[in-house]
This record gives C-alpha cells, sequence and structure tokens, in this order.
C-alpha cells in the first residue's frame, strides 16, 4: 500500500492520499473551490510518498526538527 503526504509551505496544512494524482487532485479541488486554483502548479506544496515500514511524524517540514514535546 502507497501512502502520500502533500505538505503546503508556510501553512500547517498536510493531506494524506493513497496515489500521487488523488494527493493533487484533493490540493487542487480545495483550493479551486477557495478561488485559487493555481496552487498545485505552483512551488507551495511538497508531495512525498511515506514509507510504511518505518516509523515517521507526520506533520509540515519546518517542524520536523522540532522536539516532540515542544
Amino acid at each position: 500500500m502507497n501512502l502520500y503526504e502533500v505538505t503546503l509551505r508556510d501553512t500547517d496544512s498536510v493531506y494524506l492520499a493513497p496515489t500521487k494524482y488523488r494527493a493533487l487532485e484533493l490540493v487542487g479541488d480545495y483550493f479551486a473551490a477557495a478561488g485559487n486554483p493555481g496552487v498545485v502548479h505552483s512551488d507551495k506544496l511538497a508531495v512525498r510518498q511515506i514509507d510504511l515500514s518505518a516509523e515517521q511524524i507526520l506533520r509540515p517540514e519546518r517542524c520536523r526538527g522540532c522536539a516532540l514535546n515542544e
């Protein structure tokens, strides 16, 4: 099973989906409804495949270096 994480830069938003296409579709639909359809085609988001065989913390990139008790 695959899982993709979409992180929007400069925000705390994280979206999860089973395929990269579906992840981009979900984010695109969300921003199109909000009146900002160009976000998917910009550098404001990052998509990465999550390795389900390893434990990972799902949180935005800017917080990955933070201590867990903060």
